[in-house]
């Protein structure tokens, strides 16, 4: 019967089934015998009868209340409904007599007070037949009740004497027992600009929990108690000789039901009505208090309201749960649908007990009915046990034990299998996803690359392009503009490769070592720029600007004459020098990243003749000139970084005509090398060592030396095969070719063992030094066979009209090896005068046939032929740059306003005498000029201390000072 209320009214079945059951048990009476009528009439029937009528209507309307308000209601009866004048199905009288149908006093004030309660207004006959059929079933025995029963279906119903000795109990009706309270609405509670309304007496009485359910308190209102409900009080300890026990708790899930120890309760004689389904409890009824024995419970709090759940299902017999029900009986509804959903949860996950906490229940209610939506988190924060039901709830497969938990596993299974098929497609799609982005970025940046490679190509070349229109126009112009007031901008950079320029160290100080340039402004027609690479302070800038002021005191032999400068030469350090700090940028590059210093320079310049002179040519010299559209004295630096390499200068000085070491050039392959180099051995056994030279290297870095002959097994055997042919014999391949094969045999062990590089810190093996020498080229040559060798440096300039003129020649002094110039000493005495220009000059216009214009240097060694006797020039090196010695020699002659005449290699210093008048200590009566004489300068850019650095400028002149060092105008 429960599921036909799904579909339809069950009321009207159940009247229908009453009065079917009354019929028969009213032919059931007619039928007994008239003996039987005087003796005692078994009534067993007849309780029966009464007992299924009212368990059934009381079934069945608590579940059409519950379907129709969707909570516990009570059964609703007015007593205008009552004595309605509509007609009754069971043909009842519709208005009965006050007088012959009275109530009794109980059932009237208990049981059958108005309720005011909303009922659908569709049913008021139901209503009416409901009511009194409830009130017969309550009390039959009632006289007035009776004569109803028997006036209308004809049947007298008998008195039964058993029945008084059983307890009588009440009706179970469900709803609520409380008038109606003000409840807040729900869209008001959420509403910030709503006024609260004012409490009442009658809602304060209710409780602070009753008011903040209906919304008359925010749920996040702060409560302060007048009077707090729980008093502080001095808790009892424990004495430490007291033994005690702690009692160990059983496992969760092999504990059983609590069981319950007897004791004695006092029952009231005012009835209680039970809660839940359950059988009546039969026993006499008696108004006076009894006391009964029943099972005992644990003490516990008078506010807990705990209760445990057996395999998902509540028990709603149990004393907990009928205590947390009368408690929390005003949002019965809420905790309904709550408990629901925490059965159906345990019994998905198979749980067999539980024990919920009422007060955390409670508590939840107001987040649960905003999510309606039950957690494992949630009942986890409900459970009085929640670390033992998260261990449950955790294990493996447990969710498919429960109710459906087959359906469960097959849809987790085919959720499973079908997640895996989408992310495997996915991982496909972000793969091929990702190729995809890596080609198309790729891609792009090939694009991207090619169009900047097209516009640096075509950049340059209209760089190139300016630089040979202007430096035509410097060449037909130069006679005119070398005699005029020019400007010159001095930019002393090493624009070598970036891979030479990282393994420089202090890489910015070697290019601030030609501040001699300044001394250019020995011409009165030229004012100089100087472009530095450190940033100089005041200091310093004083330092040489008393420097070149001297210059007039030193033709006047008088001090007064000093002369201020400051006009004619400016320091400027591009800005770049302070950004890009750890790159090894060249000067020129700094420069054109710094477009105040490029402001700055134009400013200068404007309206005036001024062109550029480099150091090592960089193709951003291109650029820079181009900014300033100013000419470069100066080689395009593609042919400066082609024939400044050391197999290009063996190229120019072949061609020149000039004796060179006998060597080879263009090395790249270990095989190539070794051939070659024992062909070269064999040719030259007067030859001890050999030198091996990286193209692009400078300043000794990348040499490497071995005394090859010296470790030769075969030594002593070559030798005197080369002693039984003879000179010219030996020259000849056939009388070559065993010697050969043997040293060819011998010479990469010999080379692995015995080759050592000059600067080992950046090259500590030969291995290492092998595999940079062959990546980019080199020389191998052979050194001096003489005890005394002597280095010189020619520097040299090819004008742009095409005049080749020697500024300086020196010889190099070496402190730390053979193979690193330490500085010079000009003029050279080492090489007759006209012979080194011959050599020179051929060099030179060598040179010049290759469109080298601007400063170069030579550089070559002489030493004796132990032989022969005879000596011998041969050169070495050249470098297409301004040279340091350059700059030295031009700070020499500024300061000591002498003349370096390069055909007689002389340089010749104005003498000064003192008056014969008198003599007197003060300079400006000390000399006069007199005769020249000859000097001879020491120059060097190395003035090396570990803690040089760490002392001021001034502080290191003040100290030269303190010793004696200084210039003096005397001498």
């Amino acid at each position: 019967m429960a599921q036909e209320t799904e579909n339809y009214d069950p009321i009207g079945t159940i009247l229908i089934q009453v009065h079917e059951d009354l019929h028969q048990l009213k032919e059931k009476l007619a039928n007994v015998p008239l003996a039987e009528r005087g003796e005692t009439l078994d009534i067993q029937n007849l309780e029966t009868a009464i007992k299924r009528t009212e368990t059934g209507l009381r079934i069945h309307i608590e579940k059409y209340l519950n379907v129709v308000n969707h909570h516990v209601l009570t059964t609703p009866i007015h007593d205008g409904q009552l004595y309605s004048p509509h007609s009754s199905k069971w043909l009842l009288p519709a208005v009965l007599d006050q007088k012959s149908f009275i109530f009794p006093l109980e059932s009237e004030c208990k049981l059958w007070q108005p309720q005011h309660s909303t009922f659908p207004h569709a049913f008021p006959r139901i209503k009416q037949k409901i009511g009194l059929d409830v009130k017969i079933m309550q009390d039959p025995e009632n006289i007035h009740h009776r004569a109803a029963v028997n006036a209308n279906y004809g049947i007298s119903l008998p008195y039964i004497n058993q029945r008084q000795a059983c307890v009588k109990v009440q009706k179970l009706i469900k709803g609520s027992t409380i008038t109606n309270l003000t409840v807040l609405p729900a869209s008001h509670r959420m509403n910030p600009y709503f006024t609260p309304i004012p409490v009442l007496q009658a809602d304060a009485s209710k409780g602070i929990l009753s008011m903040t359910e209906r919304g008359l308190i925010p749920p996040t209102a702060r409560i302060a108690f007048q009077n707090p409900p729980i008093l502080p009080r001095a808790a009892p300890l424990h004495n430490f000789d007291e033994a005690h026990k702690i009692p160990s708790a059983a496992p969760f899930a092999t504990s059983p039901k609590p069981q319950q120890t007897p004791e004695e309760v006092k029952i009231a004689h005012r009835k209680k009505r039970s809660k839940g389904k359950g059988k009546r409890s039969r026993g006499l009824r008696d108004k006076k208090s009894m006391i009964v024995t029943c099972p005992s419970r644990p003490l516990k709090s008078p506010w807990d309201y705990d209760f445990v759940i057996y395999n998902g299902i509540i028990d709603k017999t149990a004393p907990d749960f009928l205590a947390f029900k009368e408690h929390f009986n005003l949002p019965w509804g809420s905790i309904f649908s709550l408990l629901e959903h925490i059965e159906k949860f345990l019994r998905d996950y198979a749980i067999p007990e539980v024990k919920i906490k009422g007060n955390n229940l409670v508590a939840f209610l107001p987040d649960f009915e905003l999510k309606n939506k039950l957690t494992r988190y949630d009942l986890l924060s409900m459970s009085e046990n929640p670390a033992l039901l998260q261990m449950m709830l955790n294990l493996p497969g447990q969710r498919y034990k429960g109710q459906y938990g087959k359906l469960k596993a097959a849809s987790k299974i085919q959720a499973t299998w079908k997640c895996y098929k989408a992310r495997k497609f996915f991982l496909m799609f972000r793969q091929k996803k990702w190729a995809s982005g890596v080609i198309a970025i790729a891609w792009l940046l090939h694009c991207h690359k090619t169009r900047l490679k097209k516009i640096l190509k075509e950049s340059r070349e209209r760089h190139l392009q300016n630089f040979r229109i202007r430096a035509k126009h410097l060449a037909a112009n130069w006679n005119r503009i070398r005699t005029s007031r020019r400007t010159i901008i001095h930019i002393p950079s090493l624009g070598y490769s970036q891979p030479v320029r990282q393994n420089i160290a202090d890489f910015n100080t070697k290019q601030n070592m030609q501040l001699g340039r300044l001394c250019d402004i020995l011409d009165a027609n030229v004012s100089v720029i100087y472009i530095c690479s450190h940033q100089m302070n005041d200091e310093l800038l004083l330092y040489y600007n008393k420097i070149l002021s001297l210059q007039a005191a030193v033709k006047s032999g008088k001090l007064e004459d000093r002369s201020d400068l400051q006009d004619r030469f400016k320091i400027i350090t591009p800005e770049a020098i302070n950004i890009f700090t750890k790159h090894n940028m060249c000067l020129t590059t700094h420069l054109m990243y710094s477009p105040k210093a490029i402001k700055r320079i134009k400013n200068l310049i404007r309206g005036k003749e001024a062109y550029m002179v480099s150091g090592f040519p960089h193709r951003d010299d291109l650029a820079v000139a181009d900014m300033l559209d100013v000419p470069i004295l100066g080689p395009e630096p593609a042919l400066a970084h082609l024939y400044s390499t050391k197999s290009g200068s063996k190229r120019v000085f072949d061609s020149a005509n000039v004796p060179v070491p006998p060597g080879i050039c263009d090395l790249y392959s270990h095989q190539q090398m070794i051939e070659q180099l024992s062909q070269l051995v064999t040719d030259h056994l007067e030859i001890q060592r050999w030198l091996f030279k990286m193209d692009y290297e400078f300043g000794g870095n990348g040499t490497a030396f071995c005394d090859i002959l010296s470790h030769l097994k075969c030594r002593k055997w070559v030798l005197k095969e080369s002693s039984r042919y003879g000179r010219e014999d030996w020259k000849k391949n056939w009388a070559q070719e065993p010697a050969l094969l043997k040293i060819s045999e011998e010479l990469a062990g010999i080379l692995a063992q015995h080759a050592q590089p000059v600067n080992k810190r950046r090259f500590p093996t030969w291995r290492k030094f092998l595999h940079s020498f062959l990546s980019q080229g080199g020389v191998a040559e052979a050194y001096p066979p003489a005890e005394s060798v002597t280095n010189l440096t020619v520097d040299m300039l090819i004008e742009p009209n095409g005049e080749i003129r020697v500024l300086s020649m020196g010889d190099q002094f070496h402190a730390e090896g053979p193979f690193i110039n330490s500085g010079t000493t000009m003029p050279q005495t080492s090489v007759d005068p006209q012979v080194l220009s011959s050599l020179c000059l051929r060099i030179g216009n060598a040179c010049k046939m290759r469109n080298v214009v601007g400063y170069f240097s030579i550089d070559l060694v002489t030493f004796i032929d132990p032989s022969t006797m005879e000596q011998h020039v041969w050169a070495i090196g050249l470098d297409i740059s301004y040279s340091d010695q350059l700059a030295l020699t031009q700070l020499t002659l500024y300061l000591t306003d002498g003349h370096l005449d390069c055909r007689f290699s002389t340089l010749k210093v104005p003498r000064c005498v003192p008056k014969k008048e008198k003599k007197t200590s003060q300079l400006t009566d000390l000399s006069v000029p007199a005769q020249a004489t000859h000097r001879y300068a020491v120059m060097s850019t190395q003035l090396r201390h570990n803690n040089l650095s760490l002392i001021f400028h001034y502080v290191f002149l003040q100290m030269c000072k303190a010793h004696g060092i200084g210039y003096d105008i005397q001498r």
